[in-house]
């Protein structure tokens, strides 16, 4: 979103100073000829215009993508209800949760352990 809105307020920059140096250079010029913009307030308005839609966009993807992690399910204790504090012996590399369901997991559980 950072770098969008900054290509935008360069643009608009850009266009403002090519819009205001063909003014001053070429008198009898029309910079809307070259440019399309009548004025230096459309070329402004539509830069403001631009970037406030841009970051309601962004700011809409990012309010979607945070409902979206907080959905997803987490291990909590009860107690608490903060994720448990996980530590590991030397020389281990991984932990492995594994969840089953008692009446039709527990011969197969029984042989992983």
């Amino acid at each position: 979103a950072t770098s969008l809105v900054l290509l935008l307020l360069f643009l608009g920059t850009n266009w403002s100073t090519i819009f205001l140096g063909i003014q001053e250079r070429y008198q009898g010029a029309d910079p809307a000829d070259v440019l399309g913009f009548r004025s230096l307030n459309v070329i402004v308005d539509s830069m403001i215009i631009l970037v406030a839609v841009v970051l309601a966009f962004f700011l809409v993807g990012a309010i979607i993508a945070a409902r979206r992690v907080a959905k997803i399910p987490t291990i909590r204790l009860v107690s608490t209800k903060q994720p448990p504090e996980l530590s590991i012996v030397r020389g281990l590399t991984w932990h492995l949760f594994n969840s089953h369901i008692w009446s039709t997991g527990q011969d197969a559980v029984k042989v992983i352990k």
